[in-house]
């Protein structure tokens, strides 16, 4: 069974996931394809109804020898990517004819499309199967307004740390917390609470404990949104979001774009209820300024303790909910443009420069010029002091690309122009930055590569979630065009994971 689903591809990534699973799964002509929507009964409705117009519109187009349509102004953009699928793989070959497929599960529903060359009492019943073993593996949930499964919700708890279980103050059962202040119930029945910890069970405030205020519009806009945790998620992808941007903030372009992101939250995502505020609105958004501002510098490179490492953890898992913020926000595409000369004369500089401070400078030049034409990283600073580190770049992820979205939120660049090859206390240093810093992978420029004890490193560090990409010089040479400098990280990422051999560290 293969799934692709908008948890875990975004934009145009999802449409090219779901096509190239639809030309393998071709080539068994025993297989059954199901297109659904999953969710509030209400949307899954209005969803589907779009979906199964714009097939029957495209059969009466066909037939008048027009083109057929692939998305529609009622969808949001990732409905138009799931449209664009169905449209596409209904229309490609005449065997694959469309039939419904409805499951009330009481508090959501799946509305669906599916087809098959099996006779029909048998693709009904493998359909059925199929959707039977997803909801055993996934244990889905209407939370608010949103569907969580089982596999998306877990994953925000990858790279962190168990700090301590305690028991519930009220409740008396045991809780796992983890970094950034989470607790996990240990129950029998699946959770899909994880609130941060509160300070009577502490005996004081933590950084969690403010961050909980901070993401909270009930003391300003009186409306209390639940569930909590995930309201609390939306507001740190949002948070992550200004601070990338370039844009100048104040508190009265800030206020009109939290507006649309808080109607956004209610019409989608959160119940509602009413509250009676007790501060103004225009503190409220001061204090979120504020703290925008603060993880700007943070993403520049320099220090600090908990919330923003902790943000960073969670963009890690909830970037899918980017392209839905994205478009509430102002900002500027920049094209800088790419030339494989310019790349290759400014590494050839690096390598036969005499200058020992030259040498670094220039070397950073290059990498740099590499990774500012990957679409959707932003570099965010340069020779930044780190305690008694210093980071050569920074690089923030705000893109819509799925697949660089595994790298995660924040990538941190070290650049070593040297004659000999870099050794084994190296990457642990670059290991021991990443720890505070919180992010799960780093680019290491190294002109002549690495030593053997360094590779054995790398690969252990890669088996507990801590990437460390290695660029050559030879590597940078070989780049054309700017589609080789995404290719390249991404590759060169994919080789590292297929070395990690998980039962060597079990």
């Amino acid at each position: 069974m293969q799934i692709t689903d908008s948890y875990h591809h975004i934009d145009d990534g999802f449409y090219r996931q779901v096509m190239e699973n639809a030309r393998s799964a071709d080539e068994d002509d025993n297989m059954v394809h199901i297109f659904a929507v999953i969710g509030a009964k209400e949307k899954v409705g209005c969803v589907y109804k779009v979906i199964e117009d714009e097939l029957k519109k495209n059969v009466q187009r066909i037939l008048g020898r027009r083109n057929i349509h692939k998305s529609s102004n009622k969808l949001d953009d990732t409905g138009n990517e799931f449209c664009k699928c169905v449209q596409e793989f209904f229309f490609e070959k005449s065997s694959h004819y469309p039939k419904r497929l409805f499951v009330d599960c009481e508090s959501f529903v799946l509305a669906g499309i599916y087809c098959s060359s099996l006779p029909e009492d048998m693709a009904d019943s493998i359909a059925d199967d199929i959707f039977s073993m997803w909801m055993e593996r996934e244990s889905p949930c209407l939370y608010g307004k949103q569907l969580m499964f089982r596999s998306f919700f877990i994953n925000d708890f990858l790279g962190r740390k168990v700090i301590a279980s305690i028991p519930h103050s009220q409740t008396g059962q045991w809780n796992l917390i983890f970094e950034g202040g989470m607790q996990l119930p240990l129950e029998r029945e699946f959770p899909y609470s994880k609130e941060t910890i509160n300070p009577r069970e502490l005996g004081a405030f933590c950084t969690s404990s403010i961050q909980t205020i901070l993401m909270n519009p009930v003391y300003s806009y009186g409306i209390l949104l639940e569930p909590g945790d995930i309201c609390q998620e939306w507001h740190k992808v949002f948070i992550y979001l200004c601070a990338s941007s370039d844009y100048v903030w104040d508190k009265y372009n800030f206020a009109e774009v939290y507006e649309k992101f808080l109607k956004f939250l209610k019409d989608n995502i959160c119940e509602v209820m009413e509250a009676e505020p007790i501060i103004s609105k225009e503190t409220y958004h001061d204090v979120l300024l504020k703290h925008i501002e603060s993880f700007r510098n943070f993403m520049k490179g320099e220090d600090e303790t908990v919330i923003s490492k902790d943000l960073h953890q969670t963009l890690n898992s909830r970037y899918v909910y980017l392209p839905y913020i994205w478009s509430l926000l102002p900002h500027k595409e920049t094209y800088g443009g790419f030339a494989s000369s310019v790349l290759h004369n400014m590494v050839n500089k690096a390598i036969t420069s005499e200058n020992k401070h030259e040498k670094g400078i220039l070397w950073e030049d290059a990498a740099s010029y590499m990774l500012d034409n990957i679409s959707g990283w932003k570099i965010t600073g340069r020779r930044i002091r780190a305690g008694a580190q210093e980071i050569d770049v920074s690089i923030a992820n705000v893109s819509l690309d799925d697949e660089l979205w595994k790298l995660g939120a924040y990538i941190l660049v070290e650049c070593k122009n040297w004659l000999k090859r870099v050794e084994l206390h190296q990457i642990r240093n670059i290991a021991y930055i990443s720890g505070m810093k919180g992010n799960k992978t780093a680019i290491l420029f190294t002109t002549n590569g690495i030593t053997k004890n360094a590779e054995k490193e790398i690969v252990r560090l890669a088996a507990e979630n801590l990437s460390i990409i290695c660029i050559t010089a030879e590597d940078l040479l070989n780049i054309k065009d700017s589609s080789d400098c995404r290719n390249l990280i991404l590759n060169k990422w994919q080789e590292l994971q297929d070395k990690v051999d998980i039962s060597s560290i079990m």
